[in-house]
């Protein structure tokens, strides 16, 4: 791939860096009241967002070191693996607050929704490239892969994680109508997803609540309305690293879900800005790795990255301010977890991966 003296990797490797060291630091400062009270040690969300951070760089090095053609190979084995584990989250999940999203490995607890996310990423970003000459027949080049990421939907959907479901959705119509699929055949796509949609909502009476909430009473539910307190009180500079008490004693989730409201309170305006231009560079570093390669799949693949990342950044942010209803998208890079880091760390080594092997301006 043709370099410039901006387009380097230090585009995202550093941000990636930054990013994954800001959320180790709030992560403690959001946790460190409640992890002291539940367990008797103020370090202990700490001590594993550090493994999970140290895990993500390990994965994108390995994802960035295998060439990104060998993903092209395993595509269907991936989906059908990430498939196998959803089935098996509903024989023998983890009930977490009244959805079952969580497979216990050892002590460790695995979301299989975030592994789905990404098998369904690269097989979407394969199918493109396979059935390009077929984008206008619905029969052969939009059912087969449209109805693979209709069963993962209705799977993750109904945990119930309409969000995460929801993601999905926007990731797939967003990359096909971006590599010239008709837009008729992606409204017939959306309409059965909004129908199963709808559905889970109504059958649970708190998402029913929360649309109602923000739609038609207006009304700001606990965990929101104290995350907009927290972010206020940060001001221009913030109150400094575990200094800013609010959001460890009043926001659910600070340190996961939640975790802008607490940069925003420990770092003020000058901080949540700092996230979103650090965001901002990694992302078009994403997207201009897919602007110039020429072969399809590293494109498909590239540009499913960034649209991915961006979502999730772009739900998560509007949740914390009040712009839209909170979907419980975790901020990329930054939010507690280990399976979201893990994720994102494979999400950056393809897109190094590309960089490194995408040919000079010729189809491979």
């Amino acid at each position: 791939m043709k370099k410039s003296p901006w387009f380097r990797p230090s585009f995202i490797i550093l941000p990636y860096f930054l990013l994954l060291a800001i959320g180790i630091v709030e992560v403690w400062s959001s946790s460190y009241y409640f992890a002291f009270k539940r367990f008797s040690d103020p370090n202990f969300f700490l001590k594993r967002q550090a493994v999970f951070a140290s895990l993500s760089i390990a994965v994108a090095w390995f994802f960035s070191v295998l060439n990104y053609r060998f993903l092209k190979k395993i595509s269907l084995i991936l989906v059908v693996f990430a498939l196998f584990l959803l089935v098996f989250l509903h024989i023998d999940g983890v009930n977490v607050r009244g959805a079952t999203r969580w497979l216990k490995i050892g002590r460790f607890m695995f979301e299989p929704s975030g592994f789905a996310q990404l098998a369904l990423l690269i097989y979407i970003a394969d199918f493109i490239s396979r059935k390009q000459q077929f984008k206008d027949d619905i029969t052969r080049g939009v059912m087969p892969v449209a109805a693979v990421v209709g069963i993962f939907f209705l799977l993750i959907a109904v945990e119930p994680d309409v969000g995460s479901a929801a993601l999905l959705i926007l990731v797939f119509l967003i990359m096909i109508y971006v590599f010239g699929y008709k837009p008729k055949h992606i409204v017939m796509l959306v309409m059965p997803a909004a129908v199963v949609a709808a559905a889970v909502i109504y059958t649970n009476p708190n998402k029913v609540q929360r649309v109602i909430n923000f739609f038609i009473t207006g009304k700001v539910n606990y965990q929101v309305e104290h995350a907009l307190v927290a972010l206020g009180s940060g001001g221009l500079l913030g109150a400094g690293p575990a200094k800013g008490i609010y959001k460890s004693l009043f926001v659910p989730d600070s340190y996961n879900d939640f975790i802008m409201a607490g940069i925003g309170e420990d770092f003020g305006f000058l901080g949540v800005l700092a996230v979103i231009v650090l965001l901002s560079f990694l992302l078009l570093f994403v997207f201009e790795v897919s602007v110039r390669c020429k072969d399809t799949f590293g494109k498909a693949l590239s540009f499913g990255v960034g649209v991915l990342l961006s979502l999730e950044a772009i739900i998560n942010l509007f949740s914390v301010y009040h712009i839209m209803p909170p979907k419980g998208i975790t901020m990329p890079l930054l939010s507690y977890g280990g399976t979201s880091l893990l994720v994102d760390g494979a999400l950056i080594g393809m897109v190094l991966s590309v960089y490194r092997r995408c040919p000079n301006g010729e189809e491979a």
